[in-house]
């Protein structure tokens, strides 16, 4: 794990496919975007995170309904000034065309109509939409960021990739040929493993992987987990 830097800049990536596109491709690399979240840990749970208390249907409400000609039939997309609230609300609405509750179509002609021209209205659509969630998230992940949603998402993020890497052990181990006796030994200080980084519980991780060490040793036992465990362990540690 990199501290989620790769998954940071591949969001950017993705954002900035979504702005250089055409709208034919549009709905494809807005699949993408979302998809690089949901295969973050760190996005994913920030994300998570945001969206949890988000009220999403009053936001639509808010935002979503503003004429900004009098008798114009056409509306004009607002945002949170909140930057975290933008976040969730871009969000949102992003998984809403990419689920098709919204058609991209008739939301591109309801809230940016450029005389017909599809590509004009997408691009502008990514130039208010999707450059500030990309400004946005590079500037709350860059290094040293302090805001504690991001430090929270960070240190989830880091204990749930120890937490795989503790699954694949456990597997590892119950197939094995070690002796019955040993294999539940291990499998005990897996499972519990396993439970404390859930709860991210940092002290509790420590000694219970201390203690999988002295069993490693006893047993003879050899897995390429094993190195992977303790370098997640001290990325996680990082987040602290």
């Amino acid at each position: 794990m990199d501290s989620g830097k790769g998954q940071i800049d591949l969001f950017l990536r993705r954002c900035d496919d979504v702005m250089h596109t055409s709208f034919i491709l549009a709905d494809a690399k807005i699949a993408e975007l979302l998809k690089s979240i949901a295969t973050s840990d760190l996005l994913y749970i920030f994300f998570q995170n945001i969206t949890q208390n988000f009220d999403y249907v009053s936001a639509q409400l808010r935002y979503m309904n503003y004429m900004p000609y009098p008798g114009s039939r056409k509306h004009k997309l607002l945002f949170p000034e909140d930057p975290t609230e933008k976040l969730a609300f871009i969000f949102c609405l992003l998984v809403d065309i990419d689920t098709r509750v919204i058609d991209l179509g008739e939301f591109l002609s309801e809230y940016y109509y450029a005389e017909g021209d599809m590509n004009l209205g997408f691009r502008q659509f990514g130039a208010e939409v999707v450059l500030p969630l990309k400004n946005l998230i590079r500037q709350m992940f860059r290094s040293g960021a302090t805001d504690p949603r991001v430090v929270r998402a960070r240190g989830k993020a880091a204990a749930e990739h120890l937490a795989r890497i503790v699954r694949s052990e456990r597997d590892r181990v119950f197939e094995s040929s070690l002796a019955d006796a040993k294999k539940v030994d291990g499998l005990l200080i897996l499972n519990a493993l396993a439970e404390a980084a859930a709860k991210a519980d940092a002290r509790l991780l420590g000694g219970l992987l201390c203690g999988y060490g002295y069993f490693v040793r006893a047993a003879g036992w050899k897995s390429e987990n094993i190195s992977d465990m303790f370098s997640a362990f001290e990325k996680f540690k990082e987040q602290l």
